[in-house]
């Protein structure tokens, strides 16, 4: 891992981990978790967390740091959130000229193993291979399966395609080693994963074994233009929780603009290759795992998404996290639904995988 905490990173995440682990009861009572429009209920640990986020966070939302400052902020929030994590053995190595981090939870060396291809989330623009250790290690070892995590370019320095060109050369080098993969990621990753689907049968190349879509942005156009075109849920977490609306906004001038307020260019983002939604033909793409988080501004389209693939006749399961908030991945060190998610797709993995344990 390349980022190193300080000392007082260090005592908060163990001051945090020691908090949740009081009984849910008593959480819910300090806490007092809302509910949303659905009638879903907040996590108690995840308002917990939340609640010390507002106190051990930097202070400043994400659009008011500097890239650079925005990014070691995130890493500090993952160290914060992630936990000590199992002993996997990792290496970081380049494939096809891009940095990835592989943890190898195969029990034997071999060049072909079955693998599991992530891209770590970050609107396109935040993000890293240390952001998204925590997850990698746990799904690492609950799946038995190598994970290659991808070290992609940045926007606002390497705008839309460059992130994705890097995500598809490392694919296809891993397809062309024989190798039986599955693709995931979350959030801006997981929209990594669904358009190598979608470039993957353009180009004739082999589909994954499995898209694993976690929180996934389908459809940039909805943060284009006036908020009356957001989906319903992007109205009702405009402020929150953890990922806002006006983050989404943001996000979108970064990768499909210059990084200035109103420079997001909506036809580009229109392409299936920024927003799958609007794929014309979904037939044929890898099945899908598509989990979702009950109070997140994403959930609205990442549901769409997954009736369309299925009315494409792909096989698609859909979970549900009703009381996580976005993104709920990388967050095992303290919250209870954030480590069941991983063994859950550590399951769909292993199906999908045809690993045995």
């Amino acid at each position: 891992m390349n980022y190193r905490p300080d000392p007082l990173t260090r005592i908060m995440a163990r001051a945090a981990r020691g908090i949740m682990t009081m009984p849910e009861p008593l959480l819910r009572l300090i806490a007092r978790p809302p509910r949303n429009g659905r009638g879903y209920l907040l996590d108690a640990d995840v308002a917990m967390s939340l609640a010390l986020l507002k106190i051990i966070g930097s202070g400043k939302g994400i659009g008011e740091l500097e890239a650079a400052e925005a990014r070691h902020e995130i890493d500090r929030e993952a160290y914060l959130a992630g936990g000590p994590g199992p002993k996997v053995r990792t290496r970081d190595e380049e494939i096809a000229g891009v940095p990835v981090r592989r943890y190898f939870g195969f029990p034997l060396a071999d060049a072909t193993a079955p693998a599991v291809l992530y891209f770590h989330g970050g609107g396109w623009a935040l993000g890293s291979l240390d952001s998204h250790d925590a997850p990698c290690l746990r799904l690492a070892e609950a799946a038995g399966v190598d994970v290659i995590s991808v070290d992609y370019r940045l926007a606002p320095e390497h705008p839309f395609p460059a992130g994705l060109d890097d995500a598809m050369a490392v694919y296809e080098t891993l397809i062309g080693q024989g190798r039986r993969v599955a693709v995931m990621g979350d959030s801006a990753g997981a929209n990594f994963a669904a358009v190598i689907c979608l470039e993957a049968k353009r180009r004739g190349l082999p589909q994954p074994a499995l898209q694993a879509l976690l929180a996934p942005v389908t459809d940039l156009t909805a943060w284009i233009g006036p908020r009356d075109g957001w989906t319903g849920s992007g109205r009702e977490f405009e402020e929150g929780y953890f990922l806002t609306s006006v983050n989404m906004v943001a996000y979108a001038e970064l990768y499909v603009g210059d990084g200035t307020p109103g420079s997001a260019d909506r036809e580009l983002a229109a392409d299936p290759r920024v927003s799958p939604l609007f794929a014309e033909d979904l037939s044929g793409l890898a099945p899908a795992y598509v989990a979702l988080a009950g109070f997140d501004p994403l959930r609205d389209e990442g549901e769409a998404y997954a009736g369309r693939l299925a009315e494409a006749g792909v096989p698609v399961s859909v979970k549900m996290h009703r009381g996580m908030v976005h993104p709920f991945i990388n967050s095992p060190g303290l919250w209870r639904t954030s480590r069941r998610a991983i063994d859950e797709l550590a399951g769909a993995v292993r199906l999908a995988l045809e690993v045995r344990q």
